[in-house]
């Protein structure tokens, strides 16, 4: 019970610091996932410039998904120690634990995500009166549930568990591989310099990994959850949330919402070809780096 207490925290206390180091980057990366052709491209620079770096996601969801996450893979993990002379799981016992926990973050990913997604594609607006557009993650949650109730915050549910799965299948076995063939040391403290910089090694190997091996699976999630689904609602050319002064209205795009996952990528391929499944992959893997660093830290401090 202790351990996993521990493994909650120190996800918890990683997914704060990790999401407050490369917000700005994941921002970014759905904008360009997620705009149309004959639009502006996105960029750092504009974004900064007239949004300034604020985190543009539900902070608390994101930080009790990575405590899920690491609480799901240090105990499916332990499941695999039942003998006493097992020092080490293998490889493929942390792939495989990984894997579960991925699986098993589903109820708290999927609407986390999309809630997510939903906020960071919202332009925000100078309006004529001079007051900033100050949508929050909350009211865009709010609004999904008046619209299209619990099922509306589980769109793209699939495709979030085919991303997650083996995504952290793969950064928990690349992470611990690099660290066996590395030599860390378990019970080397911070203040060994070489340790810590084959700890910083691994974590950014693993973010960098894991992200590219499922990066056409998280283009295909961020269009799928950032769309309408409802056809009733008016269908014109307008950001996918409009603003009133009581919360945001979602509106539908004009083309046809997606029918699933299937439909998203043959609609995404045709109209744009294979390079629509790899945009924001830049800004993804400048931001594995820092952000699976300081998990590295973090995770190391809480003994894991």
């Amino acid at each position: 019970m202790a351990e996993s207490l521990n493994d909650f925290i120190a996800g918890y206390v990683s997914g704060v610091a990790g999401l407050l180091v490369g917000s700005p980057l994941d921002i970014l990366k759905v904008r360009l996932q997620t705009y149309s052709p004959g639009l502006s491209k996105p960029s750092l620079s504009e974004m900064i410039k007239t949004e300034g770096v604020g985190v543009a996601s539900p902070i608390v969801g994101l930080a009790f998904l990575n405590s899920i996450l690491f609480a799901s893979y240090g105990g499916i993990l332990r499941l695999f120690s039942t003998s006493v002379s097992n020092d080490q799981p293998t490889l493929t016992e942390v792939y495989v634990s990984g894997f579960g926990a991925g699986v098993a973050c589903f109820l708290a990913s999927t609407p986390t995500e999309l809630v997510k997604c939903k906020t960071q594609v919202l332009r925000e607006r100078k309006p004529k009166d001079g007051v900033r557009d100050q949508t929050t993650s909350w009211s865009v949650f709010k609004t999904v549930l008046r619209q299209e109730g619990i099922r509306g915050l589980f769109q793209g549910g699939w495709i979030t568990i085919i991303r997650d799965a083996p995504g952290y299948a793969v950064y928990f076995w690349t992470y611990e591989g690099l660290k066996r063939t590395l030599g860390v040391s378990q019970s080397s403290g911070l203040d060994d310099i070489n340790n810590v910089s084959r700890l910083l090694f691994a974590g950014g190997m693993a973010g960098l990994l894991s992200w590219a091996s499922v990066y056409p699976l998280d283009t295909i999630k961020s269009r799928i959850q950032t769309q309408n689904r409802l056809s009733s609602v008016n269908r014109e050319q307008e950001p996918i949330i409009r603003h009133s002064s009581q919360s945001p209205i979602l509106k539908q795009p004009v083309s046809e919402p997606y029918k699933g996952v299937t439909d998203c990528i043959v609609r995404s391929y045709r109209a744009e070809g294979i390079r629509v499944f790899f945009r924001g992959i830049t800004p993804t893997l400048l931001r594995a780096w820092p952000v699976n660093a300081v998990f590295t830290i973090l995770l190391r401090i809480y003994g894991l």
